[in-house]
């Protein structure tokens, strides 16, 4: 082999065992429905009630991705995957996925608080029959609106919504990064495993 291809091969190699190095990470970002259009909307957005409301999210690595919903008043269902809608829970990286899907949304509703949706992107499918008992459920909070963005912008929001580490369950260190648009997780570490958050939603 020529010295010149044998470079480009190691080169190659090297970024590729790079590649593999990389720390899993996913985004995740909410839209609001509008006069029958879906726009972006501010992760930490205190919703009404009636909102229809979805989740963009984006992975950049391979996996099953599964979504529960804990509401104000403590019922629980799978928001991803629906058995009724066919879905695998299968996500690659590249895409973006809309959860609950393209034809679904999520109705805020019900008590005032703070709805849980816990995300859990692994190796292998979970049964979605039961219901895991997953964290803690914040229903004596009430959201605030934080006055200096109220003015601002005119919107209600607060800074105790949208995504974050996982409360009450033991998981992996992750970094969350929002610079005005899609939040970013991140897990510490490069080694294959579970990525576990929560993402609260804040309504009145």
């Amino acid at each position: 082999m020529r010295l010149s291809a044998w470079l480009c091969l190691s080169a190659a190699v090297m970024v590729a065992a790079a590649q593999d190095r990389t720390p899993p990470a996913v985004e995740v970002s909410l839209e609001l429905r509008r006069d029958g259009r879906w726009e972006a909307a501010d992760n930490e957005r205190v919703f009404n009630a009636g909102d229809q409301i979805r989740f963009r999210f984006r992975t950049f690595f391979a996996g099953y991705l599964h979504v529960l919903n804990r509401t104000s008043g403590g019922e629980s269902a799978w928001l991803y995957p629906r058995p009724e809608a066919e879905q695998s829970g299968r996500v690659e990286p590249g895409p973006v996925y809309l959860i609950p899907g393209a034809r679904g949304s999520f109705v805020v509703g019900g008590t005032p608080g703070f709805d849980v949706t816990f995300w859990v992107i692994g190796d292998t499918p979970m049964a979605t029959s039961a219901m895991p008992a997953f964290g803690s459920q914040p229903n004596t909070l009430l959201p605030r609106c934080r006055e200096q963005v109220l003015k601002a912008r005119g919107l209600c929001v607060d800074g105790r919504a949208g995504p974050r580490p996982a409360e009450g369950l033991t998981a992996r260190e992750l970094t969350f990064r929002s610079e005005g648009g899609p939040t970013r997780i991140s897990a510490q570490d490069s080694r294959p495993g579970v990525m576990v958050y929560e993402f609260r939603i804040a309504h009145r």
